[in-house]
C-alpha cells in the first residue's frame, strides 16, 4: 500500500501534468489569435511565438474558480519599433486582446 507521501507526489505531478496540457492548449489557441490579429491590423507578427506571461486563479462568470492565463507578443510597423501585444483567457474564453498603439 502506498504511504500519504507518496499518494500526495502522485497527486502533484497529475496536476503539474494537467496544467501543462491545459496551458499548452491555450498557448496553441492564442498563437493563432494572434497571428489572425496582426494580420488583420496589418503589422508584423515578431518571432513567431506567444508567451505565457502568467497565471492566477479567478473566479468566471458562474463564480467557478478558473484560470486566468496573460499572454504576450511582440509586433512591428516598420524599422525597428517592436510593441507589445497582450490576450487574457478565464479558463478556455478569450477575455481580450490588447495591442500598444503603434504608427502605421
Amino acid at each position: 500500500m502506498p504511504s500519504f507521501f507518496e499518494l500526495l507526489l502522485l497527486c502533484g505531478v497529475v496536476l503539474a501534468a494537467a496544467f501543462w496540457w491545459r496551458t499548452n492548449e491555450l498557448k496553441q489557441v492564442a498563437y493563432q489569435i494572434a497571428r489572425r490579429r496582426c494580420d488583420e491590423s496589418d503589422v508584423q507578427f515578431l518571432d513567431d511565438s506567444v508567451v505565457l506571461a502568467k497565471v492566477r486563479l479567478r473566479r468566471n462568470n458562474k463564480g467557478h474558480i478558473a484560470l486566468l492565463c496573460h499572454f504576450s507578443f511582440e509586433f512591428a510597423t516598420v524599422g525597428d519599433a517592436r510593441y507589445r501585444g497582450e490576450m487574457q483567457f478565464l479558463g478556455r474564453r478569450l477575455e481580450g486582446v490588447d495591442m500598444e498603439p503603434h504608427k502605421l
